[in-house]
C-alpha cells in the first residue's frame, strides 16, 4: 500500500514520523518497520528519514510492505456484504471458525477470505477486526493492510448483537455492569469476576415468548464471551449455549447473531453502517415460539 500526499500547511516543519504517526495512523511497529526500509519512504523522489522535517510543497511517497503471509486458500462460499480497496464485511455463517487455531488448522472465515482474495489476484494476508465464535453467525470485519487494521482497530466501533435467551429478562432493558475474568478451574471458560476486567453490556427485550426472550444486546466493552456471560449471570442464557446455558437442541448452536457494525473507514473517514439480517434457524425458532 502506498500513501502520497503534497505537504499541507499545518504540516510543515513536522517531522515526518510524526506526521504520519498523528495524522495517517500509522502504529508505532510500522514506523519502526519503515526506519528498516530506506527505500520505502521517498520525499521529492529521494531518500528521506522520518525525523527529516517537511518543508511547503514536498511530495511524499511512503510504500508499506506487507509482512504477513497469506494463510491457505480454501474454496469456502462467503456472503459479502460489503468490500473496497481498504476492507471487507462478511456475514458469517454459524459453523464456521473464524481464524485457525490448534484444533481447527484450516476450513476457517480466514481460508475462505485468502480464496476469494486469490480469485480477484490477490495476495493478502486475513486481518479480521472483528471475530466471531464458531457457534454466533453475523457480520465480521476485515483489513486488506496492515494500516487499515490499525485504524480499524483504534477507532470507535458499535456493535449490535440479537440473541434468544432462555428465560425472560428482568427488567425488560437495562445495563449489565459486570467484570469477567477466567475461571481458575477451567482457562478456557470465564465468567463473572471481581479480579476480572471492567465490562458492560446494555439489553433491550423485543420480543417474548414461551420462557423465551429475542434480545437487542450492545457490548459498550469487548471482553471474550461477553454477552454469553452477562445473560447467563442475571438468569438469561442464550439458547443452546453449551458453555453458560443448556444445550436443549432446539436450535443446535449458540442463539447469537451480530446483526449491526458501526464503524469509521479508514480511508474516507465517512461513517459507514452495515447489517446482515437474522439466519433462517433463528427465524424459525422465533417463528413457533414466540408470541410477539
Amino acid at each position: 500500500m502506498e500513501i502520497k500526499w503534497t505537504v499541507l500547511p499545518k504540516q510543515e516543519r513536522q517531522s515526518l514520523q510524526q506526521v504520519l504517526r498523528q495524522q495517517y495512523g500509522l502504529s508505532r511497529r510500522q514506523l519502526i518497520r519503515l526506519k528498516q526500509l530506506p527505500e520505502a519512504v521517498m520525499i521529492n523522489d529521494m531518500p528521506a528519514r522520518l525525523l527529516q522535517r517537511l518543508m511547503p510543497g514536498d511530495r511524499v511517497e511512503v510504500t508499506l510492505f506487507e509482512h504477513l503471509a497469506q494463510l491457505p486458500p480454501e474454496p469456502i462460499p462467503l456472503e459479502v456484504i460489503y468490500e473496497d480497496d481498504f476492507l471487507i464485511v462478511i456475514n458469517k455463517p454459524a459453523g464456521l471458525v473464524s481464524h485457525p487455531t490448534k484444533g481447527y488448522p484450516g476450513g476457517t472465515l480466514a481460508n475462505a477470505l485468502s480464496w476469494h482474495w486469490q480469485q480477484r489476484g490477490q495476495q493478502l494476508p486475513a486481518r479480521l477486526v472483528t471475530r466471531l465464535d464458531k457457534d454466533t453467525s453475523g457480520l465480521v470485519l476485515a483489513a486488506k493492510t496492515a494500516w487499515c487494521h490499525y485504524r480499524l482497530s483504534q477507532g470507535r466501533m458499535k456493535k449490535i448483537y440479537y440473541a434468544i435467551t432462555r428465560g425472560i429478562p428482568c427488567p425488560l432493558s437495562g445495563g449489565i455492569d459486570l467484570s469477567i475474568g477466567r475461571s481458575p478451574d477451567n482457562p478456557s471458560r470465564r465468567g463473572v469476576s471481581r479480579e476480572g476486567k471492567t465490562s458492560l453490556t446494555l439489553y433491550w427485550t423485543e420480543a417474548i415468548g414461551d420462557n423465551l426472550a429475542l434480545v437487542r444486546l450492545q457490548p459498550i466493552s469487548g471482553r471474550t464471551h461477553q454477552l454469553r456471560i452477562h445473560m447467563a449471570h442475571i438468569g438469561c442464557p442464550m439458547l443452546d449455549d453449551y458453555m453458560y446455558g443448556v444445550e436443549e437442541g432446539i436450535l443446535g448452536r449458540t442463539a447469537l447473531h451480530a446483526y449491526e457494525l458501526e464503524f469509521v473507514h479508514p480511508g474516507n473517514r465517512q461513517r459507514m453502517r452495515l447489517t446482515a439480517d437474522l439466519p433462517k434457524e433463528m427465524l424459525d425458532v422465533l417463528n413457533g415460539h414466540f408470541l410477539g
